[in-house]
């Protein structure tokens, strides 16, 4: 039973580091991109294009760490493994 408490732990860690990941990505893509663009005060500039890279880097991040969800896997004998 202690297995599966230390599994909902880290999948709650790992879904609670996707979504702030997430929209700390949506923030800057919102903050330094969208806005500015639909203002039209600041043309692009490397100012815009590094806030969209770090949007970028961190909503791509979220997507891979959500491979790190784990589940519980059986063996062909019925017993939990590790």
């Amino acid at each position: 039973m202690r297995r599966r408490d230390d599994l909902a732990v880290h999948n709650e860690r790992v879904k609670l580091y996707v979504t702030i990941s997430n929209a700390v990505g949506l923030a800057f893509f919102g903050l330094g991109v969208a806005r500015p663009l639909a203002d039209g005060t600041v043309p692009v500039t490397a100012w815009v294009i590094c806030h969209l890279a770090v949007a970028g880097v961190m909503v791509g991040n979220a997507y891979i760490a959500l491979g790190r969800l784990e589940t519980e896997a059986q063996d062909l004998d019925g017993e939990t493994r590790k």
